[in-house]
């Protein structure tokens, strides 16, 4: 049963975000995120069965699986500003960029990484998208809000 006063969220308002600065004082959004993948690697165990054991085996927490971002968009219409040639050009240079993921309960994410994009078939009646891949290249700092 949740609290009574317990307030909830939508994914509705995410943004993703990403700077070419080292120490990022403005960041880039952007636009037309249409989905966010798992944000945490999958837990790993690490067996600790032995002969001694005869019933069951046994298990202890190991690390978390590394991440592998897979986010969705609804693709603009090319021009110098639409989410396909920024996210397009951020794959050109090969760089790896400071990525930030502002969920709408404040909650975020933030990681290096370099980009990777695909174009995603569809069908009639389907908005044309792309995906933009995100592999951070060390653990993602999560900071979550207490206010």
């Amino acid at each position: 049963m949740a609290r009574q006063n317990a307030k909830y969220h939508t994914f509705n308002g995410a943004k993703l975000e990403y700077s070419t600065s080292e120490e990022p004082t403005s960041w880039t959004q952007i636009f037309g995120l249409k989905t966010i993948p798992d944000l945490d690697g999958d837990v790993n165990y690490v067996d600790t069965t032995d002969l001694d054991n005869t019933i069951q085996m046994t298990q202890i927490l190991g690390l978390k699986s590394a991440v592998e971002y897979e986010f969705e968009f609804n693709m603009e219409d090319p021009s110098l500003t639409s989410n396909i040639y920024l996210a397009s050009n951020l794959e050109d240079t090969g760089k790896v960029y400071k990525w930030k993921l502002t969920l709408p309960n404040k909650i975020v994410y933030e990681f290096d990484s370099d980009v990777r994009t695909k174009i995603i078939g569809g069908q009639s009646d389907e908005l044309i998208g792309f995906s933009m891949f995100l592999s951070p290249i060390a653990e993602p700092v999560k900071t979550i809000p207490t206010e």
